[in-house]
């Protein structure tokens, strides 16, 4: 690899590790610069604007998602197996990542959820890619017999987000030792009764 491409990845590694702990807004050139040893100008170098640098942070982040949380997958059954299996790893983001901090996504939505341009534009790319990836774990779950027919993925996917954002809210905003049991106890609601209809 380029001494380039291994700078640039240090810097988004870095820029990731800033997101997760101060947010996307939170990436300042001159803090990142200095953390990594380069000056201001060389980090500008690489990106040429804050926008830019917060773009390919949401990118690399999403590399370190599909990673850590969603390639596994394949390493289990189809179906139901697959689906709970990602679920339980995305509760573990970003720490079962190695990451500091909270989710960067989350801080995303946040900070840019009425501001409108490329980074709202990436960061709505990715969830909808998310959101595909899980509509698909359900398709199979109800192919396998694991799920009922009447099973409508995108009203599944919704109520499994409001868990996954209860989650945060308990463990990371309320700092409740019973919330990682909770959420496992309303996940297993959520399949017990068959997924949701439309």
């Amino acid at each position: 690899m380029a001494k380039g491409s291994r700078t640039r990845i240090r810097i988004l590694s870095a820029a990731v590790e800033t997101a997760c702990l101060n947010g996307f807004n939170g990436l300042n050139l001159q803090p990142l610069a200095e953390r990594v040893g380069l000056t201001k100008s060389g980090l500008y170098a690489h990106f040429g604007s804050k926008e830019a640098l917060q773009v390919a942070a949401l990118d690399h982040a999403a590399a370190l998602f599909q990673e850590s949380v969603v390639a596994p997958a394949k390493a289990v059954p189809a179906g139901l197996p697959r689906l709970a299996g990602v679920f339980e790893r995305w509760l573990e983001w970003p720490a079962g990542a190695g990451l500091p901090g909270h989710c960067p996504f989350f801080a995303a939505v946040v900070e840019f959820d009425d501001q409108d341009g490329p980074v709202r534009d990436r960061l709505l790319r990715l969830f909808r890619d998310f959101r595909e990836v899980l509509e698909q774990l359900i398709a199979s779950a109800v192919r396998h017999g694991h799920l009922p027919p009447g099973t409508v993925p995108g009203q599944t996917v919704h109520e499994l987000v409001a868990l996954r954002y209860a989650h945060h809210w308990g463990r990371d905003f309320m700092r409740d030792p019973a919330t990682l049991a909770r959420t496992r106890v309303a996940f297993a609601a959520l399949i017990r009764r068959g997924g949701s209809a439309a």
